[in-house]
C-alpha cells in the first residue's frame, strides 16, 4: 500500500503528529515551521492541515486532500483550487459549543443589562434604571443551519425563545424551529425576530447580506448578533442603523476589518457589545479540531467518506 505524507502547517497542531503517526503505518506526518519548509514538503505531500496557499499549492504534485483549520477555508478557495480534484474538509464541530455559548452571552449581556452595570462599575455608580429584559417568549431567528447554528439552536428552547431559521439547504424544519425560511425569504423571517443571529459561512452571496435593507426590517427593538464572518454585515449600513436606532444594539465578534480600526464608531456606541473574534476560543477547542482530523485521517487510510466535506463551488459545507 501506498505512503501517506500528511504535511501540518506552521502552528500548535504540529505538536499532534505524533497522534498522526499511529493512525496507521503508512502515514508519515511532518511539519512545515517555515514558508520554505512548506515550499520544500508540499512536492510530494498527500494531505495538508492548514489553510495552504496559492503557490505552494501550485507546486503539490500529489495532493489529494486538504483538512482547513477550523472552520473557515474561503481563502482557499482560489480558481486553481476550485477547479481541482483536491479535498477541502474543515473542523465542523469542534466550536459548535464555545460560538453558540457566545452567540448567548451576547444576547445576555443586553437582555439582562450586563453591558450597561458593567460600565457603570467604572464610575462607581449604582443604577438600577438600566434596559432590562427576559428572553423567555421572544424570537430569535438564526442565519444558516451549519453545525454552529444548529448548536445555537439546541440552547435557545430551553431558554423559552421561539426559533425561526433562513437556510440555503435545508428544507425541513430541524428539531427546535417552529420555522424555516428559505434565502429569498431573509427580510420577511428577521421582520419577525427579536434577535437576529448570523451563522453564516462567508461566500460570493452571503458577503455584504446582512444591510440597509435588513436593517429596515428588523424590529427597532431588535439586536443583530454576528459570531460568524465580519464581511457578512455591511458594516456602514450596521452604524447608520444603529445611530438611527432603527435597531436596539449589536453584539459583534467579527468585523469586516480586523484588528477592528481604532477610529471605528463600534468602540464608543452604546448600543454595541464587541469581543475581538473570540467566540470559538476555549481550552476544549484545540483537542476537539484534533480528535475531528485523526478520524479523518484514519477515514482516509480506510478509503472512507471524510468528514466535513466543502462544497468548493459553492463554498460551504456540505449537509
Amino acid at each position: 500500500m501506498d505512503q501517506i505524507k500528511v504535511v501540518m502547517m506552521r502552528g500548535r497542531w504540529t505538536a499532534w503528529i505524533d497522534d498522526l503517526n499511529a493512525v496507521s503505518d503508512r502515514v508519515t506526518a511532518v511539519a512545515a515551521e517555515t514558508d520554505e519548509d512548506l515550499m520544500r514538503e508540499i512536492v510530494d505531500a498527500d494531505v495538508v492541515y492548514g489553510r495552504l496557499p496559492r503557490e505552494p499549492f501550485r507546486i503539490a504534485n500529489k495532493l489529494k486532500w486538504v483538512q482547513s483549520i477550523g472552520v473557515g477555508f474561503e481563502t482557499m478557495l482560489y480558481p486553481e483550487m476550485i477547479d481541482s480534484n483536491v479535498v477541502i474538509t474543515n473542523t465542523a464541530g469542534a466550536f459548535d459549543s464555545a460560538m453558540a455559548e457566545h452567540a448567548l452571552a451576547l444576547i445576555l449581556s443586553f437582555t439582562r443589562g450586563i453591558i450597561f452595570c458593567e460600565r457603570n462599575r467604572k464610575g462607581h455608580l449604582w443604577q438600577q434604571d438600566v434596559p432590562i429584559s427576559q428572553i423567555d417568549g421572544q424570537t430569535a431567528c438564526v442565519l444558516g443551519l451549519g453545525s454552529i447554528g444548529r448548536a445555537i439552536i439546541d440552547r435557545l428552547p430551553a431558554l423559552g425563545v421561539t426559533v425561526t431559521a433562513v437556510d440555503a439547504q435545508v428544507t425541513d424544519p430541524p428539531d427546535g424551529v417552529s420555522k424555516l425560511y428559505s434565502p429569498d425569504q431573509m427580510l420577511d423571517a428577521v421582520a419577525e425576530a427579536d434577535f437576529v443571529i448570523v451563522a453564516l459561512p462567508l461566500t460570493d452571496g452571503t458577503r455584504g447580506l446582512i444591510n440597509a435593507d435588513c436593517f429596515a426590517r428588523m424590529k427597532d427593538t431588535g439586536y443583530l448578533v454576528n459570531i460568524a464572518r465580519g464581511p457578512i454585515v455591511n458594516q456602514a449600513d450596521l452604524i447608520n442603523a444603529l445611530r438611527a436606532h432603527q435597531i436596539a444594539g449589536a453584539g459583534m465578534d467579527v468585523f469586516e476589518k480586523e484588528p477592528l480600526p481604532e477610529d471605528s464608531p463600534l468602540w464608543e456606541m452604546e448600543n454595541v457589545v464587541l469581543t475581538p473574534h473570540l467566540g470559538g476560543r476555549s481550552e476544549e477547542g484545540g483537542p476537539n479540531m484534533k480528535n475531528i482530523f485523526v478520524e479523518n485521517l484514519k477515514r482516509y487510510v480506510e478509503g472512507k467518506n471524510l468528514l466535513n466535506i466543502i462544497d468548493k463551488q459553492k463554498g460551504y459545507l456540505i449537509q
